[in-house]
């Protein structure tokens, strides 16, 4: 999974919502592929700075200011939440920090 971030459809996604809500970071949380390999949808997570209260109007406001040509789904959570979340292995966030794969990363932000 780690050669699908480079695909520029999930790099040019991406580097879209770093430029609207400066994640601390992004993952690849899942992707599919037709037979060709080409890339046909995926989901991305953002974890974003706690000022952002209301996930579900980032995640509308990304996916509206966006222009993603296949199927993407965003998913968002604020830097509180998202700690709180990795301290539960049941949890989709701790999921995804142990199977994701890193798109983006602060470079201040300092590993869990």
């Amino acid at each position: 999974m780690n050669d699908i971030k480079n695909d520029p459809i999930i790099r040019e996604m991406t580097e879209e919502i770093v430029k609207l809500c400066s994640p601390f970071q992004v993952f690849l949380v899942s992707h599919k592929t037709n037979s060709k390999g080409e890339l046909t949808s995926f989901k991305v997570c953002a974890v974003v700075d706690d000022s952002y209260t209301d996930h579900v109007q980032l995640e509308s406001e990304i996916l509206l200011k966006t222009d993603c040509p296949v199927p993407c789904d965003i998913i968002v959570y604020n830097i509180t939440d998202w700690n709180e979340c990795l301290d539960d292995d049941c949890t989709f966030a701790a999921r995804i920090d142990n199977e994701g794969v890193i798109l983006y990363e602060q470079k201040q932000q300092s590993q869990h």
